[in-house]
């Protein structure tokens, strides 16, 4: 678990700074702006790229002064339509068998509004005990207008199990287990970070309910059509890596 955040965390900070590169308004002595990336600064000079690969090359003796090139703030958060989210999960906890792990893979969309609520649906594949396909209602908050801001996340919805186990008996005889699914609820918080326009990397922690009903057939001698159904709650602490689309 230390392992994932750390190499995420590494994932993030090397994304961040692709997405964000130092750039700068050069004001000339008559009043005009030139706005770029220096790249080279000797001492009459100024190398300026204002169009890649073009660079000018400035007299200092008609440079004023020169600014950090500033944008206006990020409206992406809060920038209203459609959204599309991709994401793949680490789900860490123990059963009776012991300390148990495995990988899930979700993707959602629906509607963002300018408030930073985002309201959609979603769907993935994922194993616990049993290979699930989750369908489920998707809450989102991002409070923040900013490139880099907390989020709330809140899932809720329905399990189904897409595998069923054949049980043979030892005189010759058979039955099928059916798996069933069951409610799922997935809550946590992390942080989003947008380093490309209406794009932005997802980093979070959070709580993962489940549960997973089997019903087994019995002997003949239990009586006809006798079932034994077994309740199954998985709790798992969620790490997910995660792409948002706008």
């Amino acid at each position: 678990m230390f392992r994932l955040s750390a190499i995420a965390v590494c994932v993030l900070l090397t994304l961040s700074a692709t997405g964000q590169h130092r750039k700068y308004t050069v004001l000339l002595n008559d009043g005009s702006r030139i706005p770029g990336t220096i790249v080279g600064d000797t001492a009459g000079f100024l190398d300026i790229k204002v169009l890649s690969p073009q660079v000018i090359r400035i007299s200092k003796s008609h440079v004023s002064s020169v600014e950090p090139l500033r944008y206006p703030v990020k409206r992406s958060h809060k920038t209203s339509g459609y959204y599309a989210r991709f994401s793949s999960g680490f789900l860490s906890g123990k059963n009776e068998s012991g300390n148990q792990s495995s990988l899930s893979f979700h993707l959602s969309n629906g509607y963002q509004f300018r408030n930073g609520i985002a309201l959609g649906i979603g769907s993935g594949m994922e194993e616990l005990g049993v290979v699930l396909v989750p369908l489920y209602a998707d809450f989102r908050y991002t409070p923040l207008n900013t490139g880099i801001s907390p989020y709330f996340w809140l899932k809720t919805g329905h399990g189904f199990a897409i595998a069923d186990q054949a049980v043979s008996y030892v005189d010759d005889s058979s039955a099928d287990n059916g798996h069933e699914g069951g409610f799922l609820f997935n809550s946590g918080v992390g942080i989003s970070m947008f380093t490309w326009k209406r794009t932005a990397v997802n980093v979070g922690v959070g709580y993962r309910y489940q549960k997973v009903t089997l019903n087994e057939n019995l002997y003949w001698w239990y009586g006809e059509n006798s079932v034994r159904q077994t309740v199954t709650q998985y709790y798992r602490l969620e790490f997910h890596l995660g792409f948002v689309f706008m």
